[in-house]
């Protein structure tokens, strides 16, 4: 049986149970974070057991850290496909990447327009995408995506 201590905090015996809130400080945190180690060599296609993205979440920041330089190539496009590996916005994360800007030490601040815009990813789960221009050589990130999920 719970009561209730002198400090009005209720106590819980016998392995009863909380009830979880929808809101305020004890409620779980709608933002959340995939991270994804990238080979920037190849293009990225949808593979079993992706991180993959809610749908209907909002994705509210992404950023790119170059952990080994990126080497020959023009630039790599940034997006999201389905679990079919139809692309729902295949540059939605960040479009046209240059190699200069992939230096190792280096993050890029990601801006396609799935990032921080009005639209959600949509009705359907996303995965993370790349397509490179050129042939890119040499090359590794990580990518990290911040979202809210719905």
């Amino acid at each position: 049986m719970s009561w209730t201590n002198s400090d009005g905090l209720t106590v819980l015996m016998h392995e009863e149970q909380g009830v979880a809130k929808d809101g305020g400080v004890t409620a779980v945190s709608p933002l959340k974070h995939i991270k994804m180690k990238l080979d920037l060599t190849a293009d990225k296609v949808v593979a079993a057991n992706d991180a993959v993205i809610p749908a209907g979440s909002y994705i509210t920041g992404a950023h790119l850290v170059v952990t080994t330089a990126a080497a020959g190539g023009t630039s790599i496009n940034f997006g999201l496909a389905n679990a079919a590996g139809t692309a729902i916005d295949a540059d939605g994360i960040d479009a046209a990447v240059a190699t200069a800007a992939l230096a190792a030490n280096k993050a890029v601040v990601c801006n396609g327009a799935l990032v921080g815009g009005a639209d959600g990813v949509g009705a359907a789960d996303a995965y993370v995408t790349t397509a490179n221009t050129g042939t890119f050589t040499a090359g590794e990130a990580v990518l990290v995506i911040s979202y809210i999920e719905v």
